[in-house]
């Protein structure tokens, strides 16, 4: 890799941004119980709308227009707004709500007009029509109801990798609720530390096994 493409790659917003936020957070973050309810439930809602919206999405090939997608044109990006709101009201990180609330809505924007104009100029006049009737970023209470309309598909859910944002969104409220018993309240490790220490290991370790099948079944259909 030559130097000037080590600088592009290092100046992405995921080296800039979120990978020192990531370093901040596991070292001094910790939730608060009184706050898990909320947050469980901003993160739930974020994780089941990006499962159900990969499910429908067909990437550039046809203009979506089923299941979430009826109701709201970027419902990836909702979900991962509401990811991001979970991990800040766990955390307690308010100052961090505000920095990303700054970052995706600079970033979105971007991307979604770009989308919007790759989107417009394949599909032309029904992009315009699905544009002009469904929301961007915030659900219509109507569904969208011209256009294509296809079934959920698992294949899609499972092509998408989204399951993998899934596992490891469990695995990062777990973790943290572990830092906090055993490092900053020095709880003993007693029972239900044992026990959320093995859920850790067993979701990591099927994640691991997960992708070794996935890469086992492409090498056969490769074959």
């Amino acid at each position: 890799m030559i130097f000037q493409d080590r600088i592009r790659r290092y100046s992405k917003l995921r080296f800039v941004i979120f990978y020192p936020l990531v370093g901040y957070l596991v070292f001094f973050s910790a939730p608060d119980d009184r706050f898990l309810l909320p947050a469980v439930l901003f993160l739930a809602f974020g994780v089941l709308l990006r499962l159900w919206s990969n499910g429908y999405a067909i990437k550039m090939g046809k203009l979506t227009t089923s299941g979430p997608y009826a109701f709201i044109r970027n419902p990836l990006y909702l979900g991962t707004m509401s990811i991001a709101l979970g991990i800040v009201v766990l955390l307690r990180e308010y100052w961090l709500g505000v920095l990303f609330a700054v970052v995706m809505g600079v970033v979105y924007r971007r991307t979604i007009l770009q989308e919007e104009k790759m989107l417009e100029k394949k599909f032309g006049a029904s992009y315009r029509d699905y544009k002009q009737s469904v929301p961007g970023l915030w659900p219509g209470l109507n569904p969208y109801l011209k256009g294509d309309k296809w079934p959920f598909s698992w294949q899609r859910l499972w092509e998408s990798r989204e399951h993998k944002i899934a596992l490891w969104v469990i695995i990062t409220v777990i973790a943290f609720e572990l830092k906090k018993a055993l490092f900053v309240e020095k709880e003993p490790f007693d029972a239900r530390s044992a026990w959320l220490t093995a859920a850790v290991v067993f979701l990591a370790a099927a994640d691991v096994l997960l992708e070794f099948i996935k890469g086992r079944f492409a090498k056969k259909a490769v074959a």
